[in-house]
């Protein structure tokens, strides 16, 4: 009885150590199996990965490189391995807009916007397109939310870009008062930046702020006395202001500067010449108040002398279409009085006269051009002084 008993113990034992080596087995198995199983998964997600990588890498070498039809291909290959990575997306809405398929594109960047209305190159896509499709005041409003929207690397500078951009675009839309807040909004962020500086005087200029460009221009000269661009932009905007002087200043330095550069006397654009002798002109020509009472008399009777030519052609041109002086009468009766016959040696001793007679030029050559048509030469001269008075003052 006892050696049955010892038998079937015995047996037990080996039943449970064989059972167990078998479970041990099916369990190392089934390890074996699974970390090879995730091993294989990990290739595999790792090869899909990489791929998506490249073809990623070659999307956006096509959009660097202007072709953005073969970017949608390339990009569109790497999300089918990726699906659902937000780099590529933007990606392929980027190569969509850029290969004019400006619906598609417009709904890709929508969706991406929904998760991210904040994103400022997401808003500034957005505004490019809203701006191809001439909806003018989406463009506007997601300008300004890209200005305002978070970027990734340099955002001060990524920011005053679509700033700059934006100040285009409403030049483009003729929000003239519009774009010169965002120019100079722009500008007083970066003070120092010449370059910028001097875009952002030239835009100025196409934004209808002539005096806040002349600023700009000025900035630019304070820190870099040679720019051509800038004197002769200069120039042209104080010439445009009736301050001839500083004018002819500033363009005989730009063309000082031009031909030291290039060692070419013959750059100046005919413009900018005739410019110049004109500026040369009006002040050997303008009364200023400044010289001394002889050669101010002396100009004034020249002056005169100009005009009286000049209100006689007119009185005749008047009288041979129409038999009436009419248009001149006032003129006329002025003609008749003393600050047309004032002599030198009274001009000399009264300054008010002298006032008097120059106005009397003054009042021709504005009225005689209204009547007659556009003067030439001196006349025309005379002219701009009418228009701009001060130009005589100290």
């Amino acid at each position: 009885m006892t050696l049955q008993t010892e038998d079937y113990s015995s047996l037990k034992r080996r039943l449970i150590l064989r059972d167990s080596l078998t479970f041990l087995s099916l369990a190392l198995i089934t390890v074996l199996l699974f970390l090879i199983t995730f091993f294989l998964f990990r290739s595999f997600a790792s090869h899909r990965l990489e791929l998506g990588q490249r073809w990623s890498a070659r999307g956006q070498a096509a959009i660097n490189s202007g072709h953005p039809d073969q970017a949608i291909v390339a990009l569109r290959t790497a999300l089918s391995y990726v699906p659902g990575q937000r780099s590529y997306e933007l990606l392929l809405a980027q190569a969509l807009g850029d290969d004019g398929h400006t619906e598609e594109s417009n709904n890709y960047f929508l969706g991406l916007w929904e998760a991210e209305p904040g994103n400022g190159f997401i808003n500034l896509r957005l505004a490019r397109l809203a701006a191809k499709k001439n909806d003018v005041q989406s463009a506007i409003n997601y300008y300004r939310a890209s200005v305002y929207g978070t970027w990734e690397g340099d955002g001060v500078l990524r920011r005053r870009d679509v700033r700059l951009e934006l100040a285009q675009y409403l030049i483009a839309q003729q929000e003239l008062s519009s774009a010169r807040t965002e120019l100079l909004i722009a500008g007083g962020n970066a003070p120092d930046d010449v370059p910028l500086a001097l875009t952002i005087a030239q835009l100025l200029e196409q934004a209808n702020a002539p005096h806040d460009a002349l600023n700009y221009y000025h900035k630019v000269l304070a820190q870099d006395p040679k720019d051509n661009t800038a004197l002769e932009s200069a120039a042209r905007l104080e010439y445009d202001s009736g301050r001839f002087d500083e004018a002819h200043r500033l363009m005989e330095q730009a063309m000082h500067e031009r031909e030291a550069a290039t060692a070419n006397q013959q750059t100046i654009t005919p413009s900018d010449k005739e410019m110049l002798d004109n500026s040369t002109r009006i002040l050997a020509l303008a009364p200023l108040k400044k010289l001394p009472n002889n050669q101010r008399v002396t100009r004034i009777l020249e002056a005169r002398a100009v005009a009286k030519k000049r209100f006689d052609a007119c009185s005749a041109q008047i009288s041979t279409s129409s038999g009436l002086l009419t248009p001149l009468q006032d003129l006329t009766t002025k003609w008749a009085n003393k600050d047309a016959t004032s002599t030198r040696a009274v001009l000399l001793d009264d300054p008010a006269q002298q006032d008097a007679t120059m106005q009397l030029v003054l009042d021709t050559e504005t009225q005689t051009s209204k009547i007659c048509g556009k003067p030439t030469g001196d006349d025309a001269l005379l002219l701009q002084l009418a228009e701009f008075p001060k130009a005589m003052e100290p």
